[in-house]
């Protein structure tokens, strides 16, 4: 098991908001708190190395971005993808069901649907 999926798994579901930050100083912007569990959760997400494992990816699918996050959803969803088998297209879409985040959810899916239809 990557340590950095142990950190994601840790870490959870990074907060909302990433791409509507305001700018320091105003009403709304993020705390440093919040600040700084994005940047772990950048830096986690920046260390894996692809292909993750089943098991990893079983984690991964819990502790997706329900925002974007200026394209670290996409290094997110390519690893959980690096598990794809053709042979095992049930058991992906099962694993996709599993995703705590609706916007990613509907990413996996449609990027699976893309393939069987091209498939066909």
């Amino acid at each position: 098991m990557q340590d950095a999926v142990l950190k994601i798994k840790d870490l959870g579901a990074p907060p909302e908001g990433f791409e509507d930050a305001a700018c320091p100083g105003d009403e709304g912007f993020p705390s440093d708190e919040t600040l700084d569990l994005w940047e772990e959760y950048q830096n986690a997400v920046d260390s894996i190395v692809r292909p993750v494992t089943w098991e990893e990816a079983e984690i991964l699918i819990k502790c997706c971005p329900t925002d974007h996050m200026a394209g670290i959803e996409w290094t997110i969803l390519h690893c959980i993808e690096s598990t794809f088998a053709p042979e095992s297209i049930e058991d992906f879409r099962s694993l996709i069901e599993k995703c705590n985040s609706d916007m990613m959810k509907n990413m996996l899916l449609e990027r699976l649907q893309n393939y069987i239809n091209n498939r066909e």
